[in-house]
């Protein structure tokens, strides 16, 4: 019976270190993207970044016009938290199913292949322009900002978010 206790006792610890890790995912995601919009944010008052990514995002549920006034930045914000989240969730997965212990280095390749993603798919579905093609500024802006993100979701889901525990 003690046996069984000591079985049921892991278990339990690993559901519950399963359940954290899921948790620090989504927050990650959602800390990662607040830092990216932030970052992009600020590139924008600058007049480096000729993008806004806020406002293509809105344009998939509403009108142009619409998705560039302060609501439908809003709307984009929201929408592009729930991406965030769920894209960390996806990153998480890939991660835990190859048993990566470097989660901080996976993170900032996710934050790179975000950014490709960014330019290679968001522009055919009419969701803004490549970044790379809008000058160096905005081209450093955006990467720094996807950086941030994976960074954000890599650290989030990592052994040393854990260890500082």
């Amino acid at each position: 019976m003690a046996k069984l206790d000591r079985n049921l006792e892991t278990l339990g610890a690993g559901g519950c270190e399963m359940r954290n890790l899921w948790t620090r995912a989504l927050w990650g995601g959602v800390i990662g993207v607040i830092f990216k919009d932030a970052i992009l944010l600020l590139g924008r008052g600058a007049g480096w970044v000729k993008t806004n990514l806020l406002a293509s995002i809105a344009g998939i549920v509403t009108s142009r016009a619409t998705a560039s006034s302060p609501s439908g930045m809003i709307l984009g914000f929201v929408i592009h938290v729930l991406w965030g989240a769920v894209w960390a969730l996806l990153f998480t997965a890939v991660v835990r199913a190859f048993h990566s212990r470097h989660n901080i280095i996976a993170g900032i390749i996710n934050g790179l292949v975000v950014w490709l993603l960014w330019g290679l798919v968001l522009p055919p579905l009419g969701m803004g322009t490549q970044p790379w093609i809008l000058g160096t500024a905005t081209t450093v802006f955006t990467l720094l900002a996807c950086l941030a993100y994976g960074l954000a979701v890599g650290y989030a889901v990592s052994e040393e978010a854990v260890l500082a525990r």
